[in-house]
């Protein structure tokens, strides 16, 4: 689809996954132009990911202190094709999509969250008696109060922004999301804002407020087919480690289609100066395989390490 660009964003430590990602789109036939938002990207890791045909690259503002998730709708507002399609960086596609990545102006591609999803995304801030697989009221009445405009929620279930396409009609609200996010969030936010009732999900969470309460938001998508597993579909790497670091049980599912892709990318000469981690080489999969029941454990590490990071990065900052 020529006339819908894929863009995607990542720091330096998310190089491996938008270089699999791209990847894939390539092995498996896609042909849209792809855009990356790069972050304090080294200058080889940026030839090297160029080195895939239809790729560009767009360097970040390196004085923005918040996540690089919240750069979603300005390297969006970059691109010129028709439509736009956002993916997160931490996937792979294990077939030809281009059919199931596509919108229609007015309308916002998105995938709606289930029932089980939502109960355990908001388990904190639901309140006794609420009803269950919706989100909580203390969340909503924060959401209508910021974005003030409709009264009612125009649903009651929130959508992943992990994937989502829209037509160059909604690029306006894709400034509103911007504007927003600025009105909410702290100019520091990390990935996740953990003191937060209604936008611990920071991004992600002001684009539902919108999508719920403001006047001008695209129709949500009624269907959505980009996860549909009895066909082609995009696999989200969803839990940590990721596998450019370490496998663990439910990327693992993913293995053998993730080194099919390493394998046509080495085969075609688009392996990365830096050369493969361990993880992705094959030599080393018994390994892996073998390890993924401590991947939780050092995916709890990563966190605390995590948290001490942006804690320091705050208290120099005051």
């Amino acid at each position: 689809m020529k006339n819908n660009t894929i863009v995607t964003a990542g720091d330096a430590h998310y190089a491996w996954g938008v270089w699999l990602l791209i990847a894939s789109i390539r092995k498996n036939g896609m042909d849209e132009p792809i855009l990356v938002g790069t972050y304090h990207w080294p200058r080889q890791w940026i030839d090297d990911i160029k080195k895939f045909p239809g790729v560009e690259t767009a360097e970040l503002s390196l004085t923005d202190r918040r996540s690089v998730t919240c750069s979603k709708p300005e390297i969006i507002l970059r691109a010129q094709t028709e439509y736009v399609t956002w993916l997160d960086c931490d996937g792979i596609f294990t077939g030809n999509c281009s059919d199931v990545i596509g919108s229609k102006p007015g309308e916002i591609y998105i995938r709606s969250r289930t029932a089980p999803e939502i109960e355990e995304i908001f388990r904190k801030q639901r309140r006794p008696g609420e009803e269950p697989g919706e989100i909580p009221a203390a969340v909503l009445d924060i959401w209508q109060r910021d974005v003030g405009e409709h009264l009612e929620p125009r649903r009651r279930r929130s959508c992943s922004a992990g994937i989502f396409t829209i037509h160059r009609d909604s690029l306006p609200f894709m400034r509103r999301w911007i504007e927003q996010m600025k009105k909410v969030l702290p100019a520091d936010v990390m990935l996740v804002e953990d003191g937060s009732i209604a936008y611990f999900q920071t991004d992600d969470a002001v684009l539902n407020s919108l999508l719920l309460y403001a006047y001008d938001a695209p129709e949500i998508s009624r269907e959505y087919h980009a996860d549909d597993t009895s066909r082609a579909f995009y696999a989200h790497f969803a839990f940590s480690p990721k596998p450019w670091i370490m496998w663990n049980s439910y990327s693992m599912r993913y293995y053998d289609q993730t080194m099919a892709i390493v394998a046509w990318a080495a085969a075609g000469g688009y392996l990365p100066t830096a050369g493969l981690p361990y993880s992705l080489r094959k030599e080393c999969g018994w390994f892996f395989r073998r390890s993924t029941p401590g991947a939780k454990w050092y995916s709890r590490w990563l966190k605390l390490r995590r948290k001490c990071r942006e804690w320091r990065r705050r208290m120099f900052r005051r």
